[in-house]
């Protein structure tokens, strides 16, 4: 058989993408910049919210962060499979997560504590929360998602661009991890035991969170602890 005969027996894997996806492809890199300083300016925010804070309490309220921003290939493959239109207007309705921040804390209550901070910003604004710490998926996943509104200031005007920020503790992202690599990780045996073992040590990390957390009372709290009767 000759090559010519060989490669016209094969699929063409190397096809063009079609000229809607290119043209998606190129606005979604143009507005890519809005998102990439939108999700600078939660960094700062909360860059600057745990350094006020331990100079006020000698207490650190952010351990580590992580960010990202989706790629035009990664939103266009999502809307695809939502079976969503290729345009703008549909990807900022319906994507809330192309620009993403990580943040892990310490302790339970450090949680809330930054989702009340966040709250009080004037240049903020929670437009929607998730609470997955008090109503846990089924699978045992716990975090707080809040979508942020940012104000961008562009050449076109004003703009409200959404960062989506995930809260968890160090437990709770040690869990998500894990989970995560079980997801995607291929030929893994007996993955529904597995699966149904991290759902029950979900459940160990909520009474872990909860034992520390009243340990970090104790430790800060400025009275002396009641002493039981």
């Amino acid at each position: 058989m000759s090559k010519t005969e060989s490669q016209a027996d094969e699929p063409d894997v190397l096809l063009p993408a079609q000229p809607e996806l290119l043209q998606a492809v190129d606005q979604l890199r143009a507005y890519s910049l809005r998102y990439e300083v939108a999700m600078k300016l939660v960094l700062d925010k909360l860059d600057y919210i745990s350094r006020e804070y331990e100079l006020r309490y000698g207490y650190a309220l952010i351990d580590s962060k992580q960010s990202r921003i989706k790629s035009p290939e990664s939103i266009i493959g999502k809307m695809q499979r939502k079976q969503l239109p290729l345009t703008l207007e549909a990807v900022f309705n319906n994507l809330h997560d192309i620009a993403g921040i990580r943040l892990i804390v310490r302790f339970l209550s450090d949680v809330k504590t930054v989702e009340d901070l966040l709250a009080t910003q004037a240049d903020l604004k929670v437009l929607k929360v998730k609470d997955y710490i008090n109503h846990p998926k089924a699978n045992g996943y716990q975090s707080l998602h809040l979508i942020l509104g940012v104000p961008i200031y562009t050449v076109d005007g004003p703009n409200i661009i959404e960062v989506e920020l995930q809260i968890r503790t160090i437990a709770m992202n040690f869990w998500a991890s894990l989970e995560h690599e079980l997801n995607y990780k291929k030929n893994v045996p007996n993955q529904a035991a597995l699966r149904h073992s991290l759902t029950e040590k979900a459940h160990l990390i909520t009474q872990l969170d909860q034992e520390m957390d009243d340990i970090k009372e104790r430790m800060y709290d400025q009275q002396p602890p009641k002493r039981a009767r």
